[in-house]
């Protein structure tokens, strides 16, 4: 995935279909950028983090105007590299917030489907990989 420096405020959304144990559930990773001249990244994962952009953040996301993203989902991690940068290494087991302790495991799931939804991009490659 790869974005420039315009995307202040717009979602970027990877959907995963997660299917088990008699029932399929789809959660998100989401994340948005708060401050572009800063490069500050917000983040949620659904059933894992609070349903805040603002909450928790990507860790030292690099200044430059245009990002390459990789992000990865395992049974036990999802990790996010920008520019060569691990931004995010989210463990699954011990990374959740509180309250979400019923909610992350359906995490650990294998992925059947993954769905990239954006809003309002103007500037915005993607290329998959199996």
């Amino acid at each position: 995935l790869i974005t420039t420096d315009n995307e202040v405020e717009k979602n970027i959304v990877m959907w995963y279909t997660l299917p088990g144990d008699g029932s399929t559930v789809k959660r998100g990773f989401r994340m948005i950028c708060v401050d572009v001249d800063t490069s500050q990244w917000g983040y949620l994962i659904e059933g894992c983090t609070e349903w805040d952009y603002f909450t928790q953040y990507l860790n030292n996301v690099p200044l430059d105007k245009v990002k390459h993203w990789i992000i990865t989902k395992t049974c036990t991690h999802l990790k996010v590299v920008c520019n060569n940068v691990t931004v995010l290494n989210f463990n699954f087991a011990t990374d959740y917030s509180p309250g979400y302790e019923d909610r992350h495991q359906v995490w650990f799931r294998t992925c059947s489907i993954v769905e990239l939804c954006t809003w309002n991009y103007t500037n915005i490659l993607l290329r998959t990989t199996r």
